[in-house]
């Protein structure tokens, strides 16, 4: 082993190994290209056969990567995993300064070298020092012709290392920079997507997409809050290894990391949410998706509550997320819950908005279109009957126009009760939905309306509009046509769903074309069901039934 040389000013340093470390530091646009750049001068001006660029983890305990000049693929392959920081190399790890060896495999430290690898004796290894701290090791061997590295290369070698780290120091400045820029540009895009309109739960899928390329994660998901339990988060999102297998799985927040991230708003990293699964720090089901994978990321999305939270993993054995990862992740996340509140009150907004429409039309028709319509009808049908005895014909073809002119009026109301239709398809909304049906029809007619319900939270939301419309045309059939008092409403969903409209009057009218009922009996059928009617000195029941669809 040659010991270090001495700083000696009369020991020349080659030119063109500082003129390489000056181009590289000069053109230190990306980390990578810079790594290769410097293992590639030293290599060229200080005729080495073999150099390595060992790349320290963030530990700076362990060889992470090696950038590797002289040995081609054939040879890579045939050695298999390289060193990552024992005997001499491992030395090297710790030292502060350069070391010459004129035969590496005498070192006491020397550990050998694994089938396949061709054989090294002379050796100059440096320290490359970047941002504070040592970043890499410079390793040099076979110095040709055969020989050993002289003191000229060793000096060589420290100015090399020195500009060498002003390159990378650039390097890693240029690529933090393009790294928050991406995240940032990341985040303007998905704001703008919101603030154009596009569906938030759209945008949610594009947000786990861009934090998975960004992090380069090999899983990334949004989880929201399940609306039935706050304490639960769904996975509505997942892209990456098992994507598909994990989108609508349920996680528990008690007693896990995740929860802890989730309700206190605030970034984590995990190391190995693997070994946390492990340990009893997390839920079952959480362990079962954490299996295979290593350093995690929990994103919560902001506001209070919480919109969600954005999860990234990588697998086992990954590189760790670095802390400046997790600060722009969170930038990318706020930026994108800011625009998601506003996006939803937005949608909410206009949502209002064309309710305040459709009311407004639906008043219009109601108040105007469909007075005027009806008083014609009445009009006609006063003439109709006063014409029964003496112009049978003439008085039947006014009653099929004041038919048609009741289905028009029916059809009207469909329109109008369609307008005024909720978006909300719950128990309670459709039960609104119907009472407002029969008051209105009921309203200012004379009849007193009795309404009862049973089992609607059994309904299908697709058959919401064919019940309500059913109600519609039965009771608007019995004001118009059977001189009731009372009218009951029964809608129950056992078995099937069943719509019975129950009167008092005189019973369906002699002389019409009974469109509505026709319709009706094509709604039934259309669902596998059937119209009945039965008529009695106590008035008319007619019931609309319809097989639930699973019972089709």
């Amino acid at each position: 082993m040659t010991p270090p040389a001495a700083e000696d000013p009369g020991v020349p340093i080659p030119v063109p190994v500082l003129a390489a470390g000056v181009r590289a530091a000069a053109h230190s646009d990306h980390l990578d290209a810079t790594l290769r750049g410097v293992v590639s001068a030293a290599v060229e001006h200080l005729d080495a056969t073999f150099g390595a660029l060992g790349v320290l983890d963030r530990t700076g305990t362990h060889i992470e990567r090696f950038v590797v000049v002289g040995m081609d693929a054939a040879v890579r392959e045939r050695i298999g995993r390289l060193p990552t920081g024992e005997g001499v190399l491992g030395m090297m790890i710790g030292a502060s300064g350069p070391l010459r060896l004129d035969d590496l495999t005498t070192h006491p430290e020397a550990v050998g070298f694994p089938p396949g690898h061709p054989p090294m004796h002379s050796f100059l290894g440096m320290p490359i020092r970047a941002a504070g701290s040592v970043f890499a090791i410079l390793f040099l061997t076979v110095k040709r012709p055969e020989g050993s590295f002289t003191d000229v290369d060793e000096r060589a070698v420290q100015a090399l290392a020195a500009t060498a780290g002003l390159a990378i120091e650039n390097a890693l400045r240029v690529e933090r920079a393009e790294h928050r820029r991406a995240w940032a540009q990341a985040g303007t895009d998905i704001v703008t997507a919101l603030l154009s309109g596009a569906d938030p739960d759209t945008v949610l899928r594009a947000i786990a997409e861009r934090v998975a390329a960004l992090a380069a994660a090999d899983s990334a998901g949004v989880l929201v809050p399940s609306p039935d339990d706050a304490d639960v988060l769904t996975v509505v999102d997942a892209v990456g290894l098992d994507s598909e297998d994990v989108e609508g799985v349920r996680l528990p927040l008690a007693d896990s990391q995740l929860g802890v991230a989730h309700r206190s708003g605030v970034p984590r990293i995990i190391a190995d949410v693997s070994a946390a699964a492990a340990e009893g720090r997390q839920a079952p089901v959480l362990g079962e998706l954490a299996t295979g994978y290593g350093p995690t990321l929990f994103i919560p999305l902001g506001g209070r509550p919480p919109l969600g939270t954005v999860v990234a993993m990588r697998r086992s054995g990954g590189e760790p997320f670095r802390p400046d990862t997790l600060e722009h992740a969170s930038a990318f996340a706020a930026q994108a819950a800011v625009a998601l509140q506003l996006a939803r009150s937005q949608q909410r907004e206009r949502r209002l908005q064309v309710e305040a429409d459709r009311d407004r039309i639906a008043r219009d028709l109601h108040d105007h279109v469909v007075q005027r319509i009806f008083a014609t009808g009445l009009a006609l049908d006063r003439i109709s009957r006063s014409l029964t005895a003496d112009h049978p014909e003439a008085a039947a073809r006014l009653a099929e126009r004041v038919d048609e002119l009741d289905g028009t009026i029916a059809r009207i109301r469909s329109a109008i009760f369609e307008l005024h239709q909720p978006e909300d398809d719950s128990p309670d909304a459709v039960r609104t939905r119907i009472a407002d049906v029969v008051r209105s029809i009921t309203g200012g007619q004379g009849v007193r309306p009795d309404v009862r319900f049973k089992g609607l939270d059994e309904l299908p939301s697709g058959l919401v509009p064919d019940v309500v419309a059913v109600v519609r045309e039965l009771v608007t059939n019995v004001v118009r046509h059977a001189r009731a008092s009372r009218v009951a409403v029964t809608v129950s969903v056992t078995s099937d769903v069943r719509v019975v409209v129950t009167d008092d009057g005189t019973g369906l009218p002699a002389v019409t074309v009974r469109s509505g009922l026709t319709n009706l009996t094509d709604r039934a059928e259309r669902h596998g069901g059937r119209l009945t009617t039965s008529a009695g000195p106590a008035g008319t029941e007619i019931r609309w039934t319809v097989p639930l669809p699973t019972q089709r």
